[in-house]
């Protein structure tokens, strides 16, 4: 916000919006100005010098209308856009937002130089000249820095933005499928690491996996001998003499 000073710039502050401004949910007024009243002095004095002919006289002639033109021009400039409204019988009202400005030239007549004024002419991108301008205004170089930052903020703000819509966009089909790739290799790593490891103890302990039947006959080979192998066994006293009677 600029302090109030004399010549046709106000404080946003100070002064509410004028009534033909409508602005959009969250945008301020950061500057609002007019064309200086020294403007009328140039015009003034480059007449009283050519009254010596015709010419001095017309220029004398048009300082009411300059006048006129002056108390119905505003310039105003915004978080989002600069606005120009001019017109004495009709009105028109010429808007260029922050983000479209290419270019913002100062520039500053003989009379511009005694009186302490300039103009301010804002180029778009794709516009061949000057997409509007703010002329003959008090304490120019400050209102063109102004617009500046404003321009830097705005792109600021505008980079921030566009980072979280990217962030917070949904994945598309392309990088869904590239997910899938990428869990589907993971798991085929680890199904890999885990065959290796399995491979390795089998190695290092060939008989990690052997049965109970195995250790029961490496221990004792007769613990599981079935009752076929009691036949083999030598038959007891009692039955020897059982056979030698059947015999005589």
């Amino acid at each position: 916000m600029s302090d109030a000073v004399a010549g046709g710039e106000t404080d946003s502050d100070e002064t509410a919006p004028p009534e033909w401004l409508s602005l959009d949910p969250g945008e301020e007024i950061v500057w609002m100005g007019r064309p200086a009243f020294e403007t009328l002095y140039g015009t003034i004095l480059s007449g009283l010098l050519l009254t010596v002919v015709l010419i001095g006289f017309l220029i004398l002639l048009g300082v009411p209308f300059a006048y006129l033109r002056i108390q119905n021009t505003d310039y105003v400039v915004t978080t989002e856009s600069l606005y120009v409204k001019s017109g004495i019988v009709s009105t028109n009202i010429e808007t260029v937002d922050l983000d479209r400005i290419q270019n913002t030239e100062y520039n500053r007549s003989f009379w511009g130089k005694q009186f302490d004024y300039g103009s301010i002419s804002i180029s778009t991108a794709g516009s061949s000249g000057a997409e509007i301008s703010f002329d003959g205004i008090p304490d120019a170089p400050a209102v063109r820095d102004r617009i500046t930052e404003l321009q830097r903020r705005r792109a600021e703000r505008g980079d921030r933005t566009d980072a979280n819509a990217d962030r917070d966009a949904p994945a598309s089909a392309e990088q869904l499928a590239e997910l899938v790739e990428e869990v589907r290799a993971t798991r085929e790593a680890f199904e890999r690491i885990e065959r290796r490891l399995v491979d390795s103890e089998r190695s290092g302990n060939p008989h990690a996996t052997g049965g109970a039947g195995d250790g029961e006959r490496s221990g004792n080979p007769h613990a599981t001998g079935g009752a076929g192998d009691d036949e083999g066994l030598p038959r007891s006293s009692a039955d020897e003499t059982g056979d030698d009677e059947a015999g005589r």
